[in-house]
């Protein structure tokens, strides 16, 4: 249901909110000015608050993004210790909801932000709201379709987290108490951009590596997961299982 449209039925209560939605196409992509692309996340976001502060779930959860910061913060790791100076339309759109959030729901609701790294899984598809796929869904149509696997040349480290263990990682996450800062949601698995290459060619028939004369831009490093009580001994999927459970599913549906 869209919550910002006039005649939809009110939603009932829910006990946990998650709020994901979010549009993360470059404006200019899109052919908007940044101010309508921040006016459109916000209206989003506020059509949610408005719900939850009407039916006073027991949770929320907002999915904020590594992208509130920029490739000149940290020092080779992004831990959630470190002030995000990231100041493109996306990044301070999402550093606005999560320093809005913990104000806008007091108790009852306990309030969760999480940031979440670079993401790989099944059914990554592009639209309007999210014109490109991750890094392995682009590496793994190429290799599908005969094209070369093109990696930037500067060869960044970036961490990456498999999709579906979300679900199970904000389960465990809701049993404690919600932090007084954005916690950092993601696996302690980092690779660079040729090892996601070299491990696709590897798994692919014919795949053919080819690296880039430039890096694309520069790359933000690494986020660190914080020290999160309830998600000790949480087994985050490997790269290598990621791509295998990929590979399978694919053979499946073919």
């Amino acid at each position: 249901a869209d919550l910002g449209a006039a005649g939809e039925p009110e939603l009932p209560a829910s006990d946990v909110v998650i709020h994901g939605a979010w549009v993360t196409s470059d404006p200019a992509m899109l052919g908007i000015h940044p101010a309508e692309y921040v006016a459109q996340n916000l209206r989003s976001l506020a059509a949610i608050l408005e719900y939850a502060g009407r039916t006073r779930p027991h949770a929320f959860v907002f999915l904020s993004s590594s992208g509130v910061f920029s490739a000149h913060d940290g020092a080779g790791e992004l831990n959630d210790g470190i002030q995000p100076t990231g100041t493109s339309p996306y990044a301070a759109a999402k550093r606005a909801a999560e320093l809005l959030l913990p104000s806008a729901l007091p108790p009852p609701t306990a309030v969760h932000v999480v940031r979440l790294g670079y993401l790989f899984g099944p059914g990554e598809r592009a639209r309007a709201s999210r014109a490109t796929v991750s890094l392995v869904g682009r590496l793994l149509e190429a290799a599908r379709n005969g094209r070369p696997l093109v990696v930037p040349s500067d060869n960044p480290r970036r961490d990456w987290t498999f999709s579906q263990d979300l679900a199970p990682a904000l389960d465990r996450l809701l049993t404690e108490a919600p932090r007084d800062h954005p916690a950092h949601l993601c696996s302690p698995h980092v690779r660079r951009d040729r090892e996601w290459a070299d491990l696709i060619a590897s798994s692919v028939p014919d795949a053919d590596l080819v690296p880039a004369a430039v890096p694309a831009r520069p790359a933000k490093a690494p986020m660190v997961a914080s020290d999160l009580p309830a998600l000790g001994g949480f087994e985050w999927t490997t790269p290598e299982a990621g791509l295998e459970l990929l590979l399978e599913a694919e053979a499946i549906s073919s």
